[in-house]
């Protein structure tokens, strides 16, 4: 415990030398981890900067995490700690300023020799802006993540076959997506609902603020790649605030968008009610969503939106080429309609770059594509006459483990003419 106090030390020491703003100005900042460091390494047993703890109140203290706040000014320190085999690996500091804002975070493994450092850029409405990484040895700038950058310039209009992409947004700077791009007098058919702004770039910061994940961008390749002829308008959507679900439908519909890909889902009912109203009020809109990678029966343990009993929602899971339930797909005989080939298929990810992957998140939008398929070759069919379409093309093999069955071929457009 001594060792995990001295660190928290030269943390606060660390951060007490860097600038009062949402970054670091100069390298001289950056080396002031180094020194810190190195004077916490060279005195591992004893008590140092005894001046600077006196500002701070322990506030949590458990095996795995203690938090910290300072009482001066209300800054707080988290420190959670991995520990294998009741040695700690690794530390990971975390350093918010008010109001609860994170703004650093350091990596150390068990000798405290830091492995990373990472520190978060927020605009005047504290919307993160940039992450930047910095380099251990040289301390300066190594690499800058943009997470909201500029929305790229459009010419012409492309707003017609539109399917509404509901996911953590997209990279809109890769050139290879801009030509499946939904745009209306030259911007962008879509929001954040996240942040609350025009450009629902693709991150998610819920995991961790300073390694978000990405997702969008992935579904986003299967629909334009499946679908080439239709246009694709992304919504970020509203972790913060699921009621906002309600704006974001509406501006769909607004948009006279009739297809919605949805590859998300929880298992708390009380996120999706809003959802779930707003769905019931636009049943003109199908919304295509995937069942879920845990493995379940949702007829038994339901995921949401995926249980929703709603005719316009359309829920799908995820099959191998011969038709065998993919590894860790929720099924149900009631709840899951349509099972779909989506195990390692090619996608482009966030970077531009192609790789492998898949599960539930892409078996809906390769049923999406289809519907939009449909759609384009048939532009005043009903819903109605798209549920008829899909269980056509649906077959039952083995084992019942869908309302309809499989759809061995979504490429394929076999019945849409």
């Amino acid at each position: 415990m001594k060792k995990i106090n001295s660190l928290v030390t030269s943390i606060i020491l660390i951060l007490s030398l860097s600038s009062k703003s949402h970054s670091f100005t100069n390298n001289d900042e950056f080396i002031n981890f180094k020194k810190s460091n190195e004077i916490f390494c060279k005195k591992l047993n004893s008590p140092i900067l005894g001046n600077i703890e006196k500002n701070w109140k322990l506030e949590k203290k458990n095996k795995y995490l203690q938090l910290f706040i300072n009482q001066m000014d209300g800054q707080i320190l988290q420190i959670r700690s991995l520990i294998r085999s009741n040695q700690i690996t690794k530390n990971i500091f975390t350093y918010f300023k008010k109001p609860k804002i994170p703004f650093a975070e350091i990596r150390s493994d068990k000798n405290c020799n830091i492995q990373s450092i990472r520190k978060i850029i927020y605009n005047n409405k504290l919307i993160p802006q940039e992450i930047h990484s910095i380099n251990t040895s040289k301390y300066k700038i190594k690499s800058i993540k943009y997470l909201n950058p500029k929305l790229p310039m459009f010419d012409t209009d492309s707003n017609k076959n539109i399917i509404a992409l509901i996911d953590t947004g997209i990279n809109y700077n890769l050139k290879i997506l801009q030509p499946n791009i939904a745009i209306k007098d030259k911007k962008i058919i879509g929001f954040d609902f996240w942040d609350n702004d025009d450009k629902p770039f693709d991150s998610d910061p819920r995991q961790s603020p300073f390694y978000p994940r990405h997702h969008g961008t992935t579904v986003f390749s299967i629909l334009a790649k499946d679908a080439p002829n239709s246009f694709i308008a992304p919504y970020r959507f509203p972790a913060l605030n699921m009621c906002k679900f309600k704006e974001l439908v509406e501006h769909i519909a607004k948009n006279s968008i009739r297809l919605v890909n949805l590859s998300m889902g929880s298992s708390k009912l009380e996120d999706w009610k809003c959802f779930e109203k707003i769905a019931k009020e636009k049943m003109n809109i199908i919304f295509v969503v995937s069942a879920g990678n845990n493995g379940f029966n949702i007829d038994q343990n339901p995921i949401y939106p995926a249980s929703l009993d709603l005719k316009n929602i359309l829920t799908v899971t995820s099959s191998d080429q011969s038709g065998r339930l993919g590894r860790g797909s929720n099924y149900g005989k009631k709840s899951v309609d349509f099972l779909v080939p989506a195990e390692r298929l090619e996608v482009i990810d966030h970077r531009g770059v192609k790789t492998f992957t898949g599960g539930t998140s892409y078996a809906a939008p390769r049923l999406s594509a289809l519907i939009s398929r449909y759609i384009a070759n048939n532009p005043n069919c009903t819903n109605d006459e798209i549920y008829d379409f899909l269980k056509k093309r649906a077959i039952q093999k083995g084992k019942k483990l869908t309302k309809f069955g499989w759809i061995p071929d979504p490429e394929d457009n076999y019945l849409i003419n």
